[in-house]
């Protein structure tokens, strides 16, 4: 249990669930000596909604993903005496900063400030009562509205660390220990590859201007693929603004230090071609080391206008013009946009306003289409004034027509959402033409298997 507690988590498969609104009431005002009450039916309660806001205070996904079914409260229904319910408890889930939350590949949101707010799950309209549906021709109308469902679906949280500058090499290079000299961050150290599990962020103060660095995990050729550790924490290069290659100068697993960085560069490039474009300094580190300075001005003649610098991480040799250089490029460098996404967005639209027809493989007509389908899920199939409305909106939206021009006769099953409705082509009393019939049963949930 303490490892898990300990554990840095930067991913996370969730699952949303926005609340549902409420029921809408069919109610009349029965009061004695008053003969005419009309409809008093209150309307649903808003369903409750889906809420991420980023916190300095969060560093790891962990809560989130050992806790990844996120579902909101739904709304009350309404009640007679125009009363209305209650909305539904929204549910906020507070992240790191530097979460981008993704559907389906694309990004929605990148929360980066301290409490910037995301609606990741929109919950759904309480229904109308029956007050909402009096007109002067339909003066005691018995008609009320389901609440509308909440929006569902899953996601991807991504942690991406918030840094100015990334340290990368390969294993062993010093990177912790650098970070540990310049900042109050305390890594662990050690005389071993793959020390470092987790990215480590310290703040650096140099000359009164601050910035923050990460210490990214080393990396090994393959990386990109998954070798080592993979491509688990490159993703945490990618928002920095600037790159501190360490290298030893005994070079790493046989490659001489020229080889190594190379095999480096290839790596960040290959992970993202953003990568390749960042301002990067080489620092060959352990200068006390024999032949560290030869390294260095080997670097330097075969890297050309590149800037090399000799550093010891363990003694602070050459650190201050390290610094130096790093506090003065960072103003000039502009952060790249990364995560584009529509401010306010919650979750995908659908382009298309109206429906698709098409026929499954048992023969039925298979009605689709997110405007359609809400339209179903919030009518209320008890009340025969609801049926009317309803057939009323569906040949006003051209689905009578649809359906007949899709071939559609008498008998045939049609299917929208999880209801299941049987074709009629008869006239209705009192002339309407209409095309469903008011039979009608629930949608089969082994269907299809």
């Amino acid at each position: 249990m303490a490892n898990r507690e300990a554990a840095f988590i930067d991913t996370a498969h969730i699952f949303l669930k926005a609340g549902k609104g409420g029921n809408g009431s069919s109610s009349f005002r029965r009061e004695k000596y008053i003969p005419y009450g009309g409809p008093d039916g209150g309307h649903g309660g808003r369903g409750g909604s889906v809420w991420f806001v980023a916190s300095s205070n969060i560093t790891t996904l962990r809560e989130i993903a050992f806790h990844p079914h996120i579902t909101a409260g739904d709304g009350s229904p309404g009640g007679g005496n125009r009363r209305d319910g209650a909305d539904g408890e929204d549910k906020t889930l507070y992240v790191p900063l530097g979460t981008v939350v993704k559907r389906g590949g694309a990004a929605l949101a990148d929360l980066k400030a301290d409490g910037q707010r995301f609606l990741a799950a929109k919950g759904g309209r309480g229904g109308r009562g029956n007050t909402a549906f009096k007109t002067r021709f339909n003066t005691a109308p018995k008609i009320s509205e389901n609440g509308e469902p909440g929006e569902e679906y899953e996601a991807w949280l991504e942690l991406s660390v918030l840094a100015d500058v990334g340290l990368v090499g390969f294993p062993n290079a010093g990177k912790s220990t650098l970070l540990s000299a310049v900042s109050a961050a305390r890594p662990k150290i050690a005389d071993y590859p793959f020390t470092t599990l987790n990215p480590n962020i310290g703040m650096v103060t140099h000359k009164n201007k601050s910035f923050a660095a990460a210490d990214i995990p080393g990396l090994i050729e393959g990386a990109h693929e998954g070798r080592g550790l993979g491509d688990l924490f490159l993703k945490h290069v990618l928002r920095t603004k600037l790159l501190v290659h360490l290298v030893d100068p005994a070079g790493f697993g046989g490659l001489k230090p020229e080889k190594a960085v190379r095999v480096i560069e290839k790596e960040l490039k290959q992970f993202h071609p953003l990568l390749a474009r960042k301002t990067a300094l080489l620092a060959v580190n352990k200068s006390d080391l024999p032949g560290a300075a030869e390294v260095q001005a080997l670097l330097q003649k075969k890297f050309k206008g590149r800037e090399v610098f000799l550093i010891s991480a363990a003694t602070g040799k050459g650190l201050g013009k390290l610094l130096d250089r790093i506090i003065k490029l960072l103003p000039s460098i502009k952060e790249e946009d990364l995560y584009r996404a529509s401010e306010g967005a919650a979750v995908f639209r659908s382009p298309e306003e109206g429906f698709r027809v098409a026929k499954d493989h048992t023969g039925a007509f298979v009605v689709s289409g997110a405007k359609i389908e809400k339209l179903i899920a919030m009518t209320n199939f008890s009340q025969p004034d609801s049926w009317d409305r309803l057939r009323r909106i569906l040949r006003t939206i051209g689905l009578d027509k649809a359906l007949k021009k899709a071939g559609a006769e008498a008998g045939d099953a049609v299917r929208i959402a999880d209801r299941e409705f049987e074709w009629s082509d008869e006239a209705l009393p009192a002339g309407k033409r209409g095309k469903f019939a008011y039979k009608y049963r629930k949608f089969r949930q082994d269907y299809g298997d």
